[in-house]
């Protein structure tokens, strides 16, 4: 019995020591990095950036078409690919993540999502290239041969629902469902009828519609996280017994998106001008990322004064117990959804910033590291 009741001590300890060591976790500034712009290398549209082992920073322009690589002082090393549809070619490329030597990407207009590896010599080969629809984000699951997509409600056939969240196995080709759109909605929503929905007038919308559709993805052993950019609401699935839970911490600085007469008259209208206002009214979730210890969650708030949109760091445990939220200091954007890359494995949150001096965009890359 006294050594049942030392073990029990010992556990109580252990769990109360983990608590607090996560609970004392820093979110540290460790400078920045401006990416030299000239021929050849000037970036248009980013959509997407990794920073690898060897610190090399890759960026995707979607503009060009191509991936434009920089060493960890912001020195322009190599570009590789371009516009078209031919090999190492794309039409409107996304770069989502980076694992193990191995790249990501999705070509929106081709619908195609593909798997590179590059060396350190900066070498790319393409390793696998298969058909997905609509991809919002993507996360490699190596080790699982899989990979994790949220994307824009769908029904595949034969799926009877619209999800927006599965895991695709990269060598059979199959995929496992996790989300139907209604998860994203909230708890006992029912399926949606897009059929009908078709036919609805336009100031019948139901609000999701009105709202911007981005949804993010993360995940860290078997549990994967899903969030909505309009919701801070994160859920949780346990990839084994496919159980969910929900958990999010409001905070004060987080405003909640919600679609008034104005907002959706605009929506309707098509006028981006008056649209954005109110966008710029709200909160918006841009990240979600996960490692052995904590699940964080970006968010962006508008400021007036600067016109340019401040973030918002929160963390979390895998319990889903909210420990922390500070801002990310001297990074801004100028988009709603800054690009954004973690390194779990260094605990490093890289932030990609973007402005315009004259004529020239300039692009800085901001370091934070957790710990």
């Amino acid at each position: 019995r006294n050594e049942m009741g030392k073990r029990v001590i010992g556990v109580c300890i252990f769990i109360i020591f983990i608590a607090s060591s996560l609970s004392a976790l820093e979110i540290t500034y460790e400078g920045k990095v401006q990416l030299v712009q000239k021929e050849g290398f000037f970036i248009g549209i980013p959509r997407g950036f990794v920073v690898t082992e060897k610190g090399f920073i890759i960026v995707c322009d979607s503009r060009a078409s191509d991936f434009k690589i920089f060493n960890q002082e912001g020195k322009a090393l190599s570009v590789f690919g371009r516009k078209g549809y031919g090999p190492d070619e794309f039409a409107d490329p996304w770069l989502h993540d980076y694992k193990n030597g191995k790249l990501l990407i999705s070509d929106t207009s081709t619908k195609k999502l593909y798997i590179y590896s590059v060396d350190e010599h900066l070498k790319f080969q393409q390793i696998k290239q298969t058909i997905v629809t609509s991809v919002l984000d993507a996360k490699l699951m190596d080790e699982k041969d899989m990979v994790l997509i949220a994307r824009m409600p769908i029904k595949d056939s034969p799926s009877p629902a619209a999800y927006v969240l599965f895991v695709l196995d990269i060598t059979r080709g199959s995929r496992g469902y996790l989300i139907p759109f209604e998860l994203q909605l909230g708890e006992n929503e029912k399926p949606v009828d897009f059929d009908k929905l078709k036919k609805t007038n336009p100031w019948d919308f139901p609000d999701w519609m009105i709202l911007p559709a981005w949804k993010y993805c993360d995940y860290y052993g078997d549990n994967v996280y899903f969030v909505w950019t309009a919701n801070l609401d994160i859920i949780k699935i346990d990839l084994t017994t496919k159980a969910h839970t929900r958990f999010s911490r409001k905070t004060e600085k987080y405003i909640q998106p919600k679609v008034s007469r104005e907002f959706k008259k605009a929506y309707n209208e098509h006028n981006s001008k008056e649209y954005r206002s109110w966008v710029q009214k709200m909160s918006w979730v841009c990240k979600v990322f996960a490692d052995s210890d904590i699940v964080g969650i970006v968010y962006t708030n508008f400021d007036n004064k600067t016109s340019r949109w401040n973030s918002f760091l929160q963390i979390y445990d895998h319990n889903g117990t909210f420990l922390k939220e500070a801002p990310l200091e001297n990074f801004s954007s100028t988009s709603e959804r800054p690009n954004l890359y973690y390194d779990r494995n260094k605990k490093i949150l890289y932030c990609l910033s973007e402005e315009s001096i004259g004529t020239e965009g300039v692009y800085t890359v901001y370091k934070y590291r957790l710990r």
